[in-house]
């Protein structure tokens, strides 16, 4: 791929506007429930061989292992139980009707991100051990929680509106931070590491002004370790589209082309 423009500030700069106030603020909004937290965990194999994307601590866990010895792509859907993870393959190197079947069965540490699991194949003898990390480590391991308010309308022509989210230390229960002067979409948020920098950033659907959910504008939250606090990112907001992270190739896909490579904290847009 040629680079076809390179952005000379970084986008994952931020606003010099504060943009949260204390947590008092709840008080003009409603507590908001089932607000569903999409995490995407991006883990690699100890001995590099495998990339594993994954979304766990949901109803539906679900993930895409990428062999990157022999460029194999298999996507897993199934089941959590505390800890325990049990995936089964919906599709191999993008075909869904493929004769071969795996497994991906593993102990997810929630709190380090480490994961024992095997890889295995029904129909063959194939059974592999694979320790997985976090394939991007951060100097601090963070343990946060959310608390979210928002705007409930009884009109069913008006939507519910998030308005505000507070950050909370899971070993003490301390509002680190709120998130506000916002309007986003009150049914899910992400919580994934968009910069691949090892911390976690929050993004929100954005609908503000006329803005629907349809539009694919979001609302970026990036964790700045140097100052311990989550802040907005004006310049990631102006791309239009669902940021699809491929952490293996540490690329976001935003769609219609939009495909930009992340180096050195700089968005590199590639052809």
């Amino acid at each position: 791929m040629n680079i076809k423009l390179l952005i000379s500030i970084s986008v994952f700069s931020f606003s010099s506007v504060a943009w949260s106030q204390e947590s008092t603020n709840s008080a003009k909004f409603e507590p908001l429930s089932n607000v569903r937290v999409s995490m995407q965990r991006m883990l690699r194999s100890v001995e590099g061989r495998y990339f594993l994307d994954l979304y766990a601590g949901i109803w539906n866990p679900h993930g895409t292992l990428y062999d990157l010895r022999d460029q194999n792509v298999v996507a897993f859907k199934g089941s959590q139980k505390a800890d325990q993870l049990h995936l089964k393959s919906v599709k191999v190197n993008g075909d869904s009707a493929s004769s071969e079947q795996y497994q991906l069965s593993g102990h997810l540490d929630a709190n380090t991100g480490n994961m024992a699991s095997t890889f295995s194949a029904l129909h063959s003898s194939l059974k592999t051990p694979i320790q997985f990390e976090p394939a991007f480590k951060a100097a601090e391991k963070l343990r946060f929680v959310f608390k979210f308010y928002g705007l409930k309308n009884i009109n069913l022509a008006v939507t519910d509106r998030l308005k505000q989210v507070d950050v909370i230390n899971k070993l003490d229960h301390k509002v680190v931070q709120s998130l506000t002067n916002f309007d986003a979409y009150p049914k899910s948020i992400g919580y994934m590491d968009i910069n691949f920098d090892g911390y976690y950033d929050v993004v929100l659907s954005d609908i503000s002004n006329t803005y629907k959910v349809e539009d694919k504008r979001f609302i970026y939250w990036m964790y700045n370790p140097k100052t311990g606090q989550f802040q907005r990112s004006p310049q990631l907001e102006n791309i239009v589209g669902f940021p699809s992270l491929h952490g293996e190739k540490k690329q976001i896909d935003f769609g219609n082309g939009q495909i930009y490579q992340v180096t050195d904290g700089l968005l590199n847009r590639l052809e």
